[in-house]
């Protein structure tokens, strides 16, 4: 098996990546870790009453 150097694909291609290499858990991780980290990724808190409107706010600015 060829050995894959996450941090030389930029976020959308370790996206198709992981996609296509269902069975590779740690280019899952990164790229969790990495979308977290550019803020493609939001954290919900469902004990916050605001939490959909969390969301909504957010997908609103990555639209704009």
């Amino acid at each position: 098996m060829t050995s894959i150097n996450y941090d030389e694909l930029n976020l959308d291609e370790l996206r198709q990546y992981v996609l296509t290499h269902r069975e590779d858990i740690n280019a899952f991780y990164a790229y969790i870790d990495r979308s977290k980290a550019n803020g493609r990724m939001i954290t919900i808190d469902l004990n916050d009453n605001h939490w959909e409107d969390n969301i909504t706010t957010k997908i609103q600015q990555d639209r704009s």
